[in-house]
């Protein structure tokens, strides 16, 4: 037993040398470039009649939604997904100005949020029998987002951060003490934790452990469940445990992953948390390491509906709650232009 233990732990140390912050902190920012214009738009949720008309608004797509923003960079920072039941129609508009823009020389990014990456590993409390029915039903909701999925493959595909003409954008926030990574490794971490997701889930649908498509934690609970029994009494030999132990186990510890821990880059909230006085400091430190001059981020919804900038303008938070309703009573759509130094927000009205 104690070499079978000895075997676990081992398998279980490999997992975090594959899964854990590489520590590459000089590595260039991603895709760096230069725009002569950049629009960047937040949360979206299903809010496709509004994010359409902010596109319209921003000169980025004409009466029939095709790219009509020449040469403009366009940033969506993700949560695409969830809450409103346009979500499907929102992720078709972004799959089709992803083509077009790049024909015409400009280019959209669309970066990864929570909420996206919930729907990768089939976690859809936030969904609604709207949104299923926009895809065909629930199940088949969590099938479009799998790695076979037509949503999915092209999600898997996307980054969590990009760096543009000094301004960086991304989802929720960096906390250093989560991670010193490079931007590059922050996207090379998440990548490699929604690969190793999808190996584990295709073990256990192999072993008819979870149905196909699982839900999320049904997914973590056969995980954790097998993982028990391996300690407990496995028959196999040591190494098949050290192979088995090493794919579970990023399912079993998922809220740990920067998926899911809560000062992860995906839902980090001290950017706007922050005091000014530790605010300052912090994205100074931050813009001085990564080399830019400002950082870009959603999130977390502003109350008043209006983008808000901070730390005499090293950052704004553009998620203004674009859904609206009950989810965000005040909120209304909003983008935010960037031409050279300058930075100004955009509404409808």
């Amino acid at each position: 037993m104690q070499r079978f233990v000895q075997a676990l732990a081992a398998a279980l140390a490999l997992v975090v040398v594959v899964t854990g912050s590489a520590r590459s902190s000089d590595t260039p920012p991603p895709h760096t470039q230069t725009a002569p214009r950049i629009v960047a738009i937040g949360d979206v949720h299903g809010a496709a009649e509004s994010f359409a008309a902010m596109l319209k608004r921003a000169g980025l797509i004409d009466e029939q939604q095709r790219w009509s923003g020449g040469k403009t960079i366009f940033v969506q920072t993700g949560d695409l997904c969830d809450r409103g039941a346009g979500m499907k129609e929102a992720l078709e508009l972004m799959m089709s100005l992803e083509k077009q823009a790049s024909s015409a020389g400009g280019r959209v990014h669309a970066l990864l949020g929570n909420h996206e990456v919930m729907n990768l590993v089939g976690e859809t409390r936030d969904g609604s029998p709207e949104i299923f029915a926009s895809f065909g039903g629930e199940a088949a909701t969590r099938e479009a987002f799998g790695p076979r999925g037509r949503y999915g493959k092209w999600l898997r595909s996307k980054a969590v951060v990009e760096a543009v003409d000094g301004s960086i954008f991304m989802h929720a926030g960096i906390d250093a003490g989560f991670s010193d990574e490079s931007l590059n490794d922050i996207n090379r971490r998440v990548r490699r934790e929604i690969s190793a997701w999808d190996a584990g889930v295709k073990w256990l649908e192999q072993r008819k452990l979870v149905a196909a498509a699982p839900k999320f934690l049904d997914a973590v609970e056969a995980a954790r469940k097998e993982l028990e029994r391996l300690v407990s009494g496995a028959t196999r030999e040591e190494p098949e445990v050290q192979r088995d132990a090493a794919i579970l186990s990023p399912l079993a510890n998922i809220g740990t992953s920067s998926l899911f821990a809560p000062n992860g880059p995906l839902w980090f909230r001290g950017f706007a948390s922050w005091s000014d006085e530790e605010g300052n400091a912090r994205i100074a430190e931050l813009l001085k390491k990564f080399k830019a001059d400002r950082f870009v981020t959603g999130h977390t919804p502003q109350v008043d509906g209006r983008i808000k900038e901070r730390f005499a303008g090293r950052l704004f938070l553009i998620d203004t709650g674009m859904l609206g309703g009950r989810f965000f009573p005040q909120g209304r759509p909003s983008a935010l232009e960037i031409t050279g130094r300058v930075a100004r927000p955009l509404y409808l009205d």
